[in-house]
C-alpha cells in the first residue's frame, strides 16, 4: 500500500480534494511489457493501438533525443560533465560535524530515482547518474570531504531506507510536514507542478477540469495523489471520473502522452518543462504551476550532526555562487533558493 509519507510534490488546488479516499472508477494501468527503439523505451501496448504514424514520431525521437532517463542530444549532457567544481574545497570544520555513521568510510551513500530528467537521470552510458540535484549532493560531499555514490532505487523506497540503505536521500522529494516526522529534510530547492499536453492541445484539455480525460502521472507522486482527489470530486458532482494511468517511472508516462495513449501527463514543473524541450515541439505545457513548494535533501531522523554538516555545506555553496551556477547549468535557476534551511515549516 502507497503512504501518503512516499509522495513527491504536495497536493495541488485541483478540483475539490477528499482526503485519504480513492475515486471509483479509477482505472489504474500495469507496467507493462516494454521494448527498446535504439534507447528510447516505449510501451508496446501503446505503441501498437498509436499506428504508424507515432510509430515513426517515437523511432525520429529516438535518433534525435533521448527523453527515457537517458543521455540527452541538446548539449545537457556536455553542461553537466563540464560543470567546474574544482573550486569546491573541503571545509574541515563542516566535514567534522558529519556523524561517524556517515563519515567513518568516507563515502555518501546516496539513494535516487533516476528517471526524473533534469533533476536526476542516466547518462549516455544508460548507468551513471546525472541531474542537477546530483551536481548539487556531489558539490555538498566535497565540502565535507566525502566521496559520492548514487544508488538508482525505486521512488517509494528511498525516504524508508535512509540511515540504513543510504546516507541520504535526494530525488525530487517535496518536503512536507508528514514527511518531516519521519526524517529530517535540508531544503536545496524550490518547485511547482505543471500539466503538460501535446502540442497545440489536440483534446483542448482544460486543467480545471479534467473529468473523463486520460492523465499519466508517476506512481508515488503527490501528482498521483491530486488526481485521484480530483477524480474523487468528479465522481461525486455526477462526471466521470479522470481515467488515470499510473506508471512506474516518470518516463513511461511521458511516453504515454507522446504516443497519444493519455491526453495529458501531470509532473514537477522542471520535469515538464525539460520533457517540452526535448521533444523539440512535440509537448508544450498547459497552463501555469500549481503549488511552489520546497524540496529537500533527506537525512535520517535523529542525525542532526549530519543534517546541520548538509545545511552548511549547501550555505557555503550558494554564498559562493557554486549553487547557482550548477542550476543555470541545467536551466533551472527559477527554483533556486538563497537560504539552507533544516526541517522548514510547511502545511
Amino acid at each position: 500500500m502507497r503512504l501518503k509519507v512516499l509522495t513527491r510534490m504536495r497536493k495541488p488546488s485541483v478540483g475539490k480534494r477528499l482526503a485519504g479516499k480513492r475515486s471509483a472508477g479509477i482505472t489504474f494501468t500495469r507496467c507493462e511489457k516494454r521494448m527498446r527503439i535504439g534507447r528510447f523505451m516505449v510501451l508496446s501496448s501503446g505503441l501498437k493501438r498509436a499506428g504508424r504514424a507515432v510509430m515513426a514520431t517515437v523511432v525520429a525521437l529516438a535518433t534525435c533525443t533521448s527523453l527515457m532517463a537517458c543521455g540527452t542530444s541538446d548539449g545537457l549532457d556536455a553542461q553537466q560533465a563540464n560543470i567546474d567544481l574544482s573550486d569546491v574545497h573541503e571545509n574541515k570544520q563542516l566535514a567534522a560535524m558529519v556523524s561517524p555513521e556517515v563519515s567513518h568510510d568516507g563515502v555518501l551513500t546516496v539513494g535516487s530515482n533516476a528517471t526524473w530528467a533534469p533533476a536526476e537521470f542516466t547518462g549516455e552510458d544508460n548507468e551513471t547518474v546525472i541531474g542537477f540535484d546530483i551536481d548539487i549532493i556531489k558539490a555538498v560531499a566535497k565540502v565535507l570531504g566525502l566521496k559520492v555514490k548514487v544508488v538508482d532505487s525505486a521512488f517509494a523506497t528511498i525516504i524508508p531506507s535512509v540511515g540504513s540503505k543510504f546516507d541520504v536521500g535526494i530525488s525530487g522529494f517535496t518536503i512536507t510536514a508528514e514527511r518531516e516526522k519521519a526524517v529530517t529534510f535540508v531544503q536545496h530547492y524550490s518547485a511547482g507542478m505543471s500539466y503538460a499536453v501535446r502540442a497545440g492541445n489536440p483534446k483542448n484539455i482544460d486543467s480545471d477540469n479534467l473529468c473523463g480525460v486520460r492523465a499519466s502521472v508517476q506512481v508515488g507522486t503527490a501528482e498521483e495523489t491530486a488526481l485521484e482527489d480530483s477524480s474523487v470530486a468528479c465522481v461525486k458532482a455526477g462526471k466521470p471520473a479522470i481515467a488515470l494511468q499510473v506508471y512506474e517511472q516518470q518516463t513511461q508516462a511521458t511516453t504515454a502522452l507522446i504516443t497519444g495513449r493519455s491526453d495529458v501527463m501531470y509532473s514537477d514543473t522542471p520535469v515538464s518543462a525539460y520533457a517540452v524541450k526535448q521533444t523539440k515541439g512535440k509537448l508544450e505545457l498547459l497552463g501555469k504551476p500549481y503549488d511552489i513548494a520546497p524540496q529537500g535533501i533527506v537525512v535520517k531522523k535523529g542525525d542532526d550532526k549530519t543534517a546541520h554538516a548538509i545545511q552548511g555545506a549547501l550555505q557555503e555553496l550558494i554564498d559562493s555562487g557554486v549553487y547557482m551556477r550548477i542550476l543555470k547549468a541545467w536551466g533551472v535557476e527559477d527554483g533556486a533558493i538563497d537560504k539552507a534551511v533544516i526541517n522548514p515549516k510547511v502545511d
